[in-house]
């Protein structure tokens, strides 16, 4: 029997609920869609200005999840109502989706975006030094590949572009996936899980993280969070772990996450301040 990796209670409402709010965010938000940041097609990104015309504002980018393989960024406009009057501008970025790329084109994509906005800061009215990278499930994934820095030296960014990582409900261990009923589509090879399963390698990280989880999300979610805070932790680098109260898989970021005065949107700001 395929391995359980999620399940909430009235998808269908949730779903419906994160679409309205992603509506009502379009429309009250100045937003520059569907800017460039590499040649695929999918290499796109919406960018949210920080209200107020406060100059030099600190960034949040955000990778939407849909393990890997479905959702855009336009799905996540919500995120700029947590954000963007708090005078931080949000990025939220598309990246190729599984089966037409591999897991190692997703990955290289969110690089090119990070060195995209990071080389683009002056121009966007953005503090280069004060960039925060964030994600859920997949995307929290992401933000764990982002984080280990080996990567920003050979494409020219130095290993402190990022000031910090906001991980959530992440999945940093690929082998349950491919027990799972997602990997039907995925079809994640033995050499896909060992090279990017963060939870099981040494990582190179240089900057603090926050590893959240939805309270009320699955075992292995909760799971896999812990240990990879854990793990983080043995990397060097400061980790809060959160269990968010009250929210499962979907919730933890629209409830939680984009909301002014929740706890995780305050630890996110806290990193951008």
């Amino acid at each position: 029997m395929p391995f359980t990796l999620d399940s909430i209670a009235n998808l269908d409402a949730v779903m419906q609920r994160r679409a309205r709010a992603a509506q009502a965010a379009s429309v009250r938000y100045a937003c520059e869609r569907s800017m460039a940041y590499g040649p695929d097609p999918d290499h796109t990104l919406d960018f949210y200005p920080a209200a107020g015309g406060v100059g030099q504002a600190p960034l949040l980018i955000f990778i939407h999840g849909g393990f890997w393989r479905s959702l855009r960024a336009a799905d996540f406009s919500f995120l700029a109502a947590g954000f963007v009057e708090q005078a931080i501008s949000v990025a939220v970025i598309d990246y190729p989706l599984i089966p037409r790329v591999r897991m190692e084109q997703v990955v290289q994509a969110c690089r090119l975006a990070v060195k995209h906005l990071h080389s683009q800061a002056g121009a966007l009215g953005v503090d280069a030094a004060r960039i925060v990278v964030a994600g859920n499930s997949a995307g929290g994934h992401l933000v764990a590949e982002l984080m280990d820095t080996g990567w920003m030296a050979p494409m020219g960014l130095p290993e402190h572009c990022l000031r910090a990582g906001v991980a959530v409900s992440g999945l940093y261990d690929l082998e349950p996936v491919a027990r799972s009923f997602q990997n039907d589509s995925l079809q994640l090879t033995p050499q896909e899980i060992a090279r990017y399963s963060p939870l099981m390698r040494p990582l190179a990280l240089r900057a603090p993280l926050v590893v959240a989880v939805g309270a009320d999300e699955t075992g292995e979610f909760l799971r896999q969070s812990a240990e990879f805070a854990a793990h983080a932790r043995r990397c060097g680098v400061e980790v809060q772990h959160m269990q968010v109260p009250h929210t499962h898989h979907i919730s933890v970021v629209l409830d939680a996450l984009a909301s002014p005065g929740h706890a995780l949107n305050r630890a996110a700001c806290d990193l951008l301040a």
